[in-house]
């Protein structure tokens, strides 16, 4: 055990919990730099979203190059890599079988098909961190509550 699956998996956590945080941030210098210190819910669930958007369509194209270009058989050539990993490790065969499957089908899946995917779940998450991050950032003058 190389501890690399750890690590990934810890610096996934920590950039999930991160990125509404730094939205957050950059919405709320928005709001007060360019609004006066004001904005409506309406205004500021747009600027997250699109805020949110830009960051997905980069990160989807920077994963098809990766996939189309860069390791277009990374599926593939992970099969025989993780069949060890998990038999050292003790995982049942039916299970080993089962994630196998999911490997092939992902190696013989388009690379359109693999971001199209991504970028739904990507968006159907972004919606719902919008939303209430548009709550927190939404700050009506005094005079009008």
């Amino acid at each position: 055990d190389n501890g690399y699956g750890l690590v990934a998996s810890f610096a996934t956590g920590i950039l999930s919990i991160m990125s509404p945080c730094v939205a957050y941030r950059l919405a709320a210098r928005y709001r007060n730099n360019m609004h006066g210190g004001t904005m409506t819910y309406g205004e500021a669930w747009l600027y997250i979203f699109i805020m949110y958007l830009c960051a997905i369509v980069l990160a989807s194209l920077a994963q098809y190059v990766f996939y189309a270009f860069i390791d277009p058989h990374m599926f593939g050539n992970i099969i025989p890599v993780f069949r060890n990993f998990a038999a050292a490790n003790g995982l049942d065969s039916k299970s080993i079988e089962v994630f196998t499957k999911m490997f092939e089908t992902m190696e013989n899946t388009d690379t359109a098909d693999i971001i199209i995917s991504q970028l739904s779940g990507h968006i159907s998450r972004d919606i719902i961190i919008t939303t209430f991050l548009a709550v927190a950032i939404r700050r009506t003058p005094e005079n009008n509550i």
